[in-house]
């Protein structure tokens, strides 16, 4: 498995942005931030050719499970997934599997963990490709 997946969708990355943040707020996670990057860029002169977001989100009950395996992990949470759109209504998707991610710390409790935040997303891709 790569640690970087792309989807492609047909639909404006505002749209997928909206959706994603309302599906997290009904499964009651938080979601942190949501970064527009198009928006910044442009506020300082910047043509970025594309719309570009982040959005930041998290579970504290599963940050804090990370947390208690190795402190050093508060660099990789919370969660970030990020959308892109370069042409109207194909929009990319894109994510780092947090398995592939946290591995780094060679903590096998912590990558199987970890399975459960990929789990989410997993669940979540899945409507996508319906």
């Amino acid at each position: 498995m790569s640690a970087i997946e792309r989807i492609e969708v047909s639909r404006s990355a505002a749209d997928l942005v909206n959706q994603f943040t309302h599906w997290l707020e009904e499964k009651q996670i938080i979601v942190y931030a949501v970064v527009h990057h198009t928006e910044d860029m442009k506020a300082r002169g910047v043509d970025p050719h594309m719309d570009a977001w982040t959005v930041i989100f998290g579970n504290p009950v599963l940050g804090a499970a990370f947390l208690e395996e190795t402190p050093d992990v508060v660099v990789d949470i919370p969660l970030r997934i990020g959308f892109y759109q370069q042409q109207p209504d194909k929009s990319f998707v894109v994510r780092r599997h947090m398995e592939e991610l946290l591995s780094d710390y060679q903590l096998p409790a912590l990558v199987a963990k970890s399975r459960k935040a990929d789990g989410l997303l997993d669940q979540w891709i899945a409507t996508l490709k319906q």
